[in-house]
């Protein structure tokens, strides 16, 4: 019989990064992956600073830099016809790199097995083996295998988050399609260009060996006509920007138009009786502000120390509560930024006066990156300084153009609902830490293991 400390499932950035941790602590570590070979997934590419710090106390940086990594140095930030460049000085917003996943991502696989983690690719969990309400390990397409933690890092589809049944909380609709492509032979003027731009929310940072991306998010509420000329649709869109015209003016397109199609941000109940969710198996949040994989290093080593102090001789059950705790508090307000910064749907007008506070404040351009690049500046200390400045843009605005009244009106309400939804439910709030007292148990249906021969 397989018999592991951890089965990890699902080998990308979260998986990985975990099993290696725990590995080069002695744990017996299996990582199943359903896919034979970890080729291109739906991502941003940008992974910022705090991840990056993460990865430099791994040891692993200096090898996801020998594969490629572009350091983004400079940036443009754009809202509409508003626009702010910034020198992102490593001094004080440390290191954020552009890294295809195909290439990050085998990367760390490579340091997962070395620190002796038993790798199986082509090895689809079907389920999860229970006994006596308690997950005990998973079954795979190749035999059971059995272990005293089972870690889901498989993706928003998770099968390991149904077959525990873990339940989804503050969960917000996503309301743009975001498409991408590669180029090679671009020539952009800036590393990384970040912002808005008629209705159309954009990332394209420079990727690894020459690869540079372009995202556009485009609202779902123009999703029919959007998605019935999408390459056309595309390229009109990065047309009304300069800063892309001038990047792929002489570059060639690699590969097909992707797109994401579904999607929404939620939380998910991260831990039970043997069982926990990492990465986007357990969160997932706006794309638009590029956090996913440097969250995903991050939580991991939390995960990784209260995994190791729990299977060591402690508590594993309240190590687990602990890092739930720990994982909503840390993601909660950029969760929010997230949806507000990424929304697609918000009327013009809000934009307009962001691009305008910005230009009245350069300076709050540099608070935004602190908050997206070490995360050492809180979302309310980066944006909520300029809302009485944007309120004060706003106004004028409406008198201009009264159809934006309504709009506006719906708009903040929606938003000021998130907030308030959000603060009643932060780990810190009376109401908030109720979530996090005990483990989520295993519905009736869970999976139980095969009967012994």
């Amino acid at each position: 019989m397989d018999k592991f400390d951890v089965v990890v499932v699902g080998a990308r950035c979260a998986g990985s990064a975990l099993a290696m941790q725990l590995a080069r602590q002695g744990l017996r570590v299996c990582v199943a992956e359903k896919a034979s070979a970890l080729g291109d997934k739906p991502s941003t590419h940008l992974l910022t600073a705090s991840g990056t710090a993460v990865l430099e106390r791994l040891g692993v940086l200096d090898d996801v830099l020998a594969a490629g990594a572009t350091q983004l140095r400079t940036m443009q930030f754009r809202v509409n016809d508003a626009t702010v460049a910034s020198h992102m000085d490593t001094e004080i917003l440390g290191v954020t790199l552009g890294i295809r996943r195909e290439v990050l991502d085998n990367v760390l696989l490579e340091h997962a097995a070395k620190a002796g983690a038993d790798v199986r690719l082509g090895c689809p969990v079907d389920s999860v083996l229970v006994e006596d309400s308690r997950v005990v390990g998973a079954a795979t397409a190749s035999g059971p295998v059995h272990a005293d933690l089972v870690v889901g890092a498989d993706g928003a589809h998770s099968t390991v988050s149904k077959a525990v049944g873990a339940e989804e909380y503050l969960a917000i609709p996503g309301n743009y399609i975001p498409m991408w492509s590669f180029f090679e032979g671009a020539n952009p003027k800036f590393d990384l260009v970040f912002g808005v731009m008629n209705g159309c929310n954009i990332v394209a940072p420079r990727l690894d060996n020459g690869i540079y991306n372009v995202q556009l998010g485009f609202p779902t509420s123009n999703a029919d006509a959007v998605l019935a000329d999408r390459g056309t649709n595309f390229d009109n869109a990065l047309s009304k920007c300069p800063e892309l015209v001038s990047a792929v003016l002489d570059a060639t397109r690699v590969g097909p138009l992707r797109m994401y199609r579904r999607w929404h941000g939620y939380f998910r109940t991260p831990v039970g009786p043997g069982w926990a969710l990492l990465g986007d198996a357990g969160h997932f949040k706006d794309p638009a502000l590029g956090q996913g994989m440097a969250d995903a290093f991050r939580h991991s080593e939390q995960l990784a120390g209260g995994i190791l102090r729990g299977l060591g001789g402690g508590d594993i059950e309240r190590e687990l509560l602990d890092w739930w705790r720990w994982r909503d508090a840390d993601a909660f307000e950029m969760y929010f930024a997230s949806y507000f910064l990424g929304d697609a749907e918000i009327p013009y007008t809000w934009f307009n006066s962001l691009g305008r506070a910005l230009l009245k404040r350069p300076d709050t351009a540099e608070r935004i990156l602190q908050m997206l690049s070490l995360r050492n500046v809180k979302p309310r200390h980066a944006l909520g300084r300029n809302m009485s400045l944007m309120t004060a843009y706003i106004a004028p605005r409406l008198i201009k153009d009264m159809s934006q009244i309504v709009p506006t009106m719906v708009s903040l309400d929606e938003h000021l609902s998130r907030i308030l939804q959000l603060a009643a439910a932060y780990p810190g709030h009376r109401l908030g830490a109720r979530r996090y007292r005990s483990l989520h148990k295993l519905p009736k249906e869970a999976a139980m293991p095969e009967p012994a021969p």
